[in-house]
């Protein structure tokens, strides 16, 4: 009986191991391609997210800047800060940079850079005389870096060339031209600008 039952075991044994051999490499061989498909499912998911991620921000770019004419805006400030430091530094009295004192305020925007600027040119009487800052523009050149859609930003440039006073009469050189730079980001939503930085670049001498 126990003969006939480890026949019995070893048949069924057999049997398994042959089945094994079978079986187990079309297992393998199925698991790879379900692998190899799964992967490539993968990919093309991969790909088609992106793609639509980079669709779908630039959407949102176009949304943001459809109603924004940045060109415009550009073109609006540059005309109107180029007016208003041309009379600012032109002026040779007191009474003639009151008289442009509020289109001055007015086109550079009556917030930060307004105060900046009258504060290098505002020009005092002592004594019955005037005592300007500045001998006459040069030249002025407003440019513009890259705006900001999310902060509604755009940087802002100005250069200043004009022709200082001369303090020292009795001096060896006299300057002849004076640079000097405004910057700071204007806000395209509230129309306000930044904080300012001057800064005074190059002299030169006659």
């Amino acid at each position: 009986m126990k003969k006939v039952l480890m026949v019995i075991l070893g048949v069924i044994n057999v049997f398994l191991l042959v089945l094994t051999l079978v079986i187990y490499p079309r297992q393998i061989k199925s698991t790879k391609q379900a692998i190899s498909e799964n992967n490539a499912k993968i990919e093309n998911y991969q790909a088609n997210a992106n793609n639509l991620t980079v669709k779908g921000y630039q959407k949102v770019i176009r949304n943001k800047v459809k109603n924004i004419d940045i060109d415009n805006i550009e073109n609006t400030l540059r005309n109107n800060y180029s007016q208003a430091i041309t009379e600012a530094y032109n002026a040779k009295t007191e009474d003639e940079y009151k008289a442009k004192e509020n289109d001055i305020a007015v086109k550079l925007g009556s917030n930060h850079l307004a105060s900046k600027v009258m504060f290098q040119t505002v020009i005092q009487k002592i004594n019955g005389k005037d005592y300007p800052k500045s001998n006459g523009l040069n030249s002025v050149s407003v440019s513009f870096g890259k705006f900001d859609v999310d902060k509604h930003t755009l940087p802002v440039n100005i250069l200043v060339d004009y022709k200082p006073v001369v303090e020292d009469e009795s001096a060896t050189q006299q300057v002849s031209s004076k640079k000097v730079m405004y910057s700071f980001n204007y806000n395209t939503k509230t129309q306000l600008d930044g904080t300012v930085n001057f800064t005074e670049l190059v002299s030169v001498a006659k």
